[in-house]
């Protein structure tokens, strides 16, 4: 959780106002939220959104945080429907970092007293690899040498693993990073293909991905055992060192004013920014090449020895191998299905993988692929919050900030919109005039 009862201004990685200024104010329980009492009233329904930064919003005015704007609506609705006494809660559960692991533990001790009627599950790509990653968001810039394995970790047996493998696995994609891995080191350079020929290999992966197929894995994913270790390996050593840090540093406390740096750095970086995206731009046959190198990067083989069939499927630390990862995720997500319902809740996936990419189209498009047809299938809410954003960011809206990244008002509005209008669906709130 977050520092309880704390209180900073927020402005990013900047130490200056760039995109945003906003004042952050953290309750007793150590979330972004109003203070909230476990006991409530007759006639208020409670919901939860529970996720990572997108979800704590510190990019924008609490008022316009997603869970806020979602708690407005629907007592707007009910004011309007002159529904005296019946009162919605929407508390925010979002904690900058988090993976699905975090999320699934998160509900276990901080959720489950509160007995929400729904719980609401932001994801989006780098949660998925956050679930298998013990390095943690907070040290992932750190050299490798000083990065500490803090995050809880997330395990399954690795046999049935591989039996899952045989029923979904994306061999054509796999062998075909293979080759550019070979390629690349043969010649120094691979040839790239075209974003036609790019879209055409993305739905001949995406076709793989079968309700018969997902069927087929929730049976075995129903009887694996998901161990969750924490806290992890360096949790121990971290907490000694931030103590030190705020210790010495920051003299006793846990805010400080940062620094001020030359402007002149942070306008150099701008430009190197938006000559990247000119050049995008006007040469997308260099957008497909760097897409392509990101794959090889993330997804591809990094020996030697694992270019045979023998090593198709194993990838590095921190990116093991796509098709395992997701398996291990999914297994959280029906965990965390489960603890819902054993309070009386029911679990909502809120998707937003294939709009905030950052490993890749190919793959972020196979996952919330793989998710929506998850969800379908074991009966679990589903949201795919990425169209609406997709939509709006078609039509030259932007949903996020240029430099920081996260959402903006505009994107903590459809999130918040999109949940509405789900809930719209089970007969909860009336429909926006808009």
């Amino acid at each position: 959780k977050l520092v309880p009862n704390s209180l900073f201004t927020y402005t990013g990685t900047h130490w200056y106002e760039n995109e945003f200024k906003t004042e952050i104010k953290i309750n007793s329980l150590g979330f972004r939220d109003k203070e909230r009492t476990i006991k409530k009233q007759e006639d208020l329904t409670r919901l939860v959104v529970i996720g990572d930064s997108s979800v704590a919003a510190f990019e924008v005015p609490f008022e316009k945080t997603p869970t806020q704007l979602l708690e407005k609506y629907l007592n707007e609705a009910n004011t309007k429907q002159a529904l005296q006494g019946k009162e919605y809660e929407v508390l925010n559960f979002g904690v900058g970092g988090f993976g699905l692991g975090q999320n699934l533990i998160t509900n276990k001790i901080y959720v489950k007293p509160f007995s929400p009627e729904y719980v609401f599950l932001f994801i989006f790509e780098g949660d998925i690899w956050r679930t298998i990653s013990p390095i943690s968001a907070v040290t992932n810039k750190l050299p490798q040498e000083k990065r500490l394995h803090i995050r809880p970790i997330i395990k399954v047996d690795k046999n049935q693993l591989k039996s899952l493998l045989k029923i979904l696995n994306f061999r054509e994609f796999h062998e075909y990073l293979v080759n550019l891995k070979i390629e690349k080191l043969k010649f120094k350079q691979f040839d790239s293909i075209s974003e036609k020929e790019y879209l055409n290999f993305m739905e001949q992966q995406r076709s793989l991905i079968t309700k018969n197929k997902i069927i087929k894995i929730s049976k075995i994913l129903t009887e694996m055992k998901l161990s969750v270790l924490y806290p992890s390996n360096d949790f121990d050593k971290f907490v000694s060192l931030q103590n030190h840090t705020i210790n010495t540093k920051f003299n006793g406390q846990r805010t400080r004013k940062r620094e001020q740096k030359l402007f002149i750095l942070e306008l150099w970086s701008k430009l190197v920014s938006a000559l990247n995206n000119l050049r995008m731009t006007f040469q997308p046959d260099i957008k497909m090449k760097d897409e392509l190198e990101l794959l090889l990067k993330i997804y591809g083989p990094t020996k030697p020895k694992d270019f045979g069939n023998q090593g198709l499927f194993s990838g590095s630390e921190n990116f093991p191998n796509l098709e395992k990862t997701v398996f291990v995720n999914l297994k959280a997500i029906e965990v965390m299905r489960g603890d819902v319902e054993s309070y009386g809740g029911n679990l909502v996936i809120v998707d937003s993988i294939s709009n905030r990419i950052q490993k890749g189209r190919l793959p972020a498009n196979l996952l919330s692929t793989i998710l929506e047809y998850y969800c379908s299938v074991n009966k679990i809410g589903y949201i795919p919050l990425y169209k609406d954003l997709n939509i709006a960011n078609s039509n030259g809206k932007k949903t996020s900030w240029s430099y920081d990244g996260h959402f903006n008002e505009l994107g903590t509005q459809i999130f918040a919109e999109s949940m509405y209008r789900w809930l719209q669906g089970k007969g909860v709130g009336r429909p926006f005039n808009n």
